[in-house]
């Protein structure tokens, strides 16, 4: 049998590209042949290319003039290269892609669809969910595992063009179309029942691989170790320059070194000041960012995220997968409790796996767990609950397809 996985893949966010390898590699693991999906979120794949390549050779050449004075966008561009190098190396994409289904080839070339993980029905800023509830899809069985909504609750509309379209006949009816569903949140399970539609509850797919599963990206366990202890950050909301003068302090304290990894929202060095009187702060700044203790990893591709936390001593984020791989690799962890609604909408996710940790995982703020981890406390998930979940999860997946 042939699977297809259809999930938010070309795209730049650690998260959303290495579940889908995850998925692959589970499903591959219980031998079926897989192929990814290669759907696009637009027709120029804005999302992974962020325009890099639309340009002609005199933009090049602005670009590598700016970069080599210390004032472009080379980070960014690092990023995208590395990604792109990451999907091309290690998901086995679909000689095809689409956008809308209407362009979809007829035949596929698979026999069954999977859709998620990932926040796939979310109806808002990043897409129309309608493709992931395999609206005009060709006729395929599908199995939806570990979708997310990424929402508490379904709106009344979603809307297209100015037009209103009623939001929840359009997931029933989609919902309808999978011969089993299953949602990473507890809260999209309820979401599902509500439409009448029963869902199983189950791990994200990070979790689904075991960790030896992740030595084609991150290369021998414990081969090269840094010097000193490390703190790894991966931070979504949270901002930077207000956690610097924290996570600088504690590295000096500790003598260890920081790495922080941000959204791809918040590449590129420091803007360049726009008065002489910013001069010297903005030099300080871009000093500290080159040599300092703290280095700001915005120029990561997944398999470089992957690896810092593998060797990571301590994990402070505020993202759902950064837990994950935290879980995967053993780590000591902290998530900060969410700064905007959009993610406070989400913790329940979170919260879930903070009733089974031992010691405080999640924390107000990043001097609350630089706090917890100076006074030596250990977190970390109930192993044996994992398993079960994560056994669970695997059965249930197997016997979807």
């Amino acid at each position: 049998m042939k699977i297809g996985i259809l999930t938010f893949h070309s795209q730049l966010n650690y998260g959303g590209v290495l579940q889908c390898w995850a998925l692959q590699t589970a499903l591959e693991k219980f031998g079926y042949e897989v192929v990814v999906i290669d759907r696009w979120q637009d027709a120029d794949n804005s999302l992974l290319e962020r325009g890099y390549d639309k340009w002609g050779w005199l933009q090049w050449i602005k670009f590598w003039i700016r970069s080599l004075s210390g004032l472009g966008d080379l980070n960014r561009w690092l990023r995208v290269r590395r990604t792109k190098k990451f999907l091309k190396e290690h998901l086995r994409l679909t000689p095809y892609h689409f956008v809308d289904w209407k362009d979809a080839p007829e035949n596929l070339g698979i026999d069954l669809l999977v859709v998620g993980s990932d926040q796939v029905w979310h109806c808002g800023d990043w897409g129309d969910p309608r493709v992931y509830l395999l609206e005009g899809a060709p006729s395929i069985p599908a199995v939806a595992y570990a979708a997310s909504f990424g929402m508490t609750e379904i709106p009344h509309f979603i809307f297209e063009a100015r037009k209103e379209i009623e939001a929840k006949p359009l997931y029933k009816r989609g919902l309808a179309r999978f011969k089993v569903v299953s949602c990473r949140e507890a809260e999209g399970v309820r979401l599902c029942e509500a439409l009448g539609v029963h869902a199983e509850h189950v791990v994200d797919p990070t979790l689904l691989p075991a960790r030896e599963d992740w030595k084609p990206i991150v290369g021998r366990f414990g081969w090269w170790r840094w010097r000193k202890p490390c703190l790894v950050c991966y931070f979504l909301s949270e901002k930077i320059g207000e956690a610097m003068p924290a996570l600088e302090a504690f590295a000096r304290q500790a003598k260890c070194t920081v790495k922080v990894f941000v959204d791809h929202g918040q590449a590129g060095l420091l803007p360049f000041p726009s008065s002489c009187a910013k001069l010297k702060v903005w030099a300080q700044g871009i000093w500290k960012r080159l040599f300092g203790c703290v280095s700001v990893c915005v120029s990561a591709g997944p398999r470089e995220f992957v690896k810092a936390f593998s060797d990571a001593t301590w994990i402070v984020s505020d993202s759902f997968h950064a837990l994950m791989f935290a879980t995967i690799f053993e780590k000591n962890v902290w998530i900060l409790r969410p700064r905007t609604e959009f993610r406070r909408k989400m913790f329940a996710r979170i919260e879930e796996f903070a009733e089974h940790a031992e010691g405080p995982l999640i924390a107000e703020s990043v001097a609350e767990a630089l706090a917890s981890i100076r006074r030596g406390e250990r977190v970390a998930v109930d192993e044996q609950w994992l398993e079960q979940r994560r056994a669970q999860s695997q059965r249930f997946l197997r016997n979807s397809i």
